[in-house]
């Protein structure tokens, strides 16, 4: 075996390590989602604050998301990664202790901080790392750790029966703990981008993105979709209760196989994208997709079941976007240094979109009924579409301009360092 090959195989490990990490991560989403009724029981917890406990990442995320993202480049992706997931561990050591709500808050805000030191540092790593004809199937398969992570827990939801909600989360405190100490180990230390990059301060990083419209398109594009994605995971339990007659227990089964779906359009995405399937098709194809999808789902025609598969299909289908918009991130950047940031845009426009969504379908549906959900979805899904076939004209750039965006491929190894610049 050459040398060249080794250090392939090598790379494909350590990309596989960082998803997996990203996977625990999103994880902690998915164990409050599957703890929250024991929660509750044991504290009397109210509905409100329960809501809270799940939402304050995404909280987080949407105030903060692209001055998080400058923070993890100003400390370093390797620091911000081993200190993410330390964070995690202990979050979930301070909530299996907490006596009360306030110290449930600060577990997961402890949670929430060291949430987006991981999935804001990995990212990145996974476009230096990556050679160039892998980079978008990367990016791509990335975008399924979000998924991926919150159905791991909702799998692992009946050990809560038998262990409780306090052991469930320890577990999630050693496995994060060990994750943490295999990153310390054996995560890449990778030599900042150029010399330039390395003097670019914090606020500065923040300002190039912020007057950046390449990123501010990428940026909408996840909104929209998050948007739609959210919105739709979040109606149809009630659809299908509220309007075909479905049992609690029966549109919680169905709901969860929906969202499995999406799983599968992720993966898809990185398949795509690796054909040679142009980024703004695998935006398009989803956007066309939710505004037929809605005029289906909400118009009444369809018995319970089909409306679960159209709404599987879509969710399946919509998986494709993320992954191409993950893919779009180290084009669109400023420059090498502003990557975090930038993908913290992306992850603050994506946690804006999962509030917004869910939101305005609730406010829609309170005034004026379930039928009428596509006077307000399927615009939304044109207005994706849009962007789609934007991004096609202004923000898919040659390979000479990819090139001078992200280094060819970083070197694994620490580079000497001159004038003080610390590798990340």
């Amino acid at each position: 075996m050459t040398g060249r090959a080794r250090g392939a195989g090598a790379a494909q490990v350590q990309i596989a390590f960082l998803i997996g990490s990203g996977v625990v991560a999103a994880a902690q989403i998915g164990k409050a989602i599957v703890s929250v009724p024991l929660i509750r029981q044991d504290m009397a917890t109210g509905f409100d604050h329960a809501g809270f406990l799940v939402a304050i990442f995404a909280t987080l995320g949407a105030c903060a998301g692209i001055g998080l993202g400058a923070i993890v480049t100003h400390l370093g992706l390797r620091r911000a990664l081993v200190g993410g997931m330390s964070l995690i561990a202990l979050g979930n050591l301070i909530g299996a202790s907490a006596s009360g709500e306030p110290m449930l808050f600060v577990a997961r805000l402890v949670e929430g901080i060291g949430f987006f030191g991981t999935v804001l540092a990995i990212p990145t790593m996974l476009a230096r790392i990556a050679a160039d004809d892998d980079r978008d199937f990367v990016m791509a398969l990335w975008s399924a750790y979000m998924p991926a992570g919150i159905m791991l827990m909702l799998a692992a939801g009946p050990l809560l029966a038998l262990i409780g909600w306090r052991n469930f989360w320890l577990g999630n405190a050693m496995l994060a703990a060990a994750c943490a100490l295999l990153l310390a180990a054996y995560a890449p230390t990778l030599a900042p981008p150029t010399a330039r990059a390395t003097r670019h301060l914090l606020l500065t990083q923040i300002v190039d993105v912020a007057r950046c419209r390449r990123c501010w398109m990428v940026a909408s594009a996840f909104f929209a979709y998050s948007c739609q994605i959210f919105s739709l995971s979040f109606a149809l339990p009630s659809l299908l209760t509220a309007q075909h007659g479905v049992s609690l227990a029966n549109a919680g089964i169905l709901s969860a196989l929906a969202l499995a779906a999406s799983t599968v359009g992720h993966l898809a995405s990185g398949v795509s994208l690796r054909l040679g399937v142009p980024i703004w098709v695998n935006l398009a194809v989803p956007f066309g997709f939710f505004a037929c999808a809605d005029l289906l789902i909400f118009a009444g025609g369809l018995p319970a079941p089909l409306v679960a598969a159209v709404a599987g299909l879509a969710l399946c289908v919509g998986g494709l976007a993320p992954g191409a918009l993950y893919a779009m991130a180290p084009r669109v950047a400023p420059n090498p240094a502003a990557l975090s940031s930038t993908i913290g845009l992306v992850q603050q426009a994506s946690n804006l979109g999962q509030f917004a969504g869910p939101v305005a379908l609730g406010l829609w549906v309170a005034h004026f009924g379930w039928h009428s959900v596509p006077a307000i979805g399927t615009p939304a899904a044109l207005a994706g579409l849009i962007l789609a076939f934007a991004i096609r004209m202004f923000l898919e750039p040659p390979q000479s301009r990819l090139s001078s965006v992200i280094p060819a491929r970083a070197a694994v190894a620490v580079a000497p360092t001159r004038g003080g610049a610390a590798p990340s």
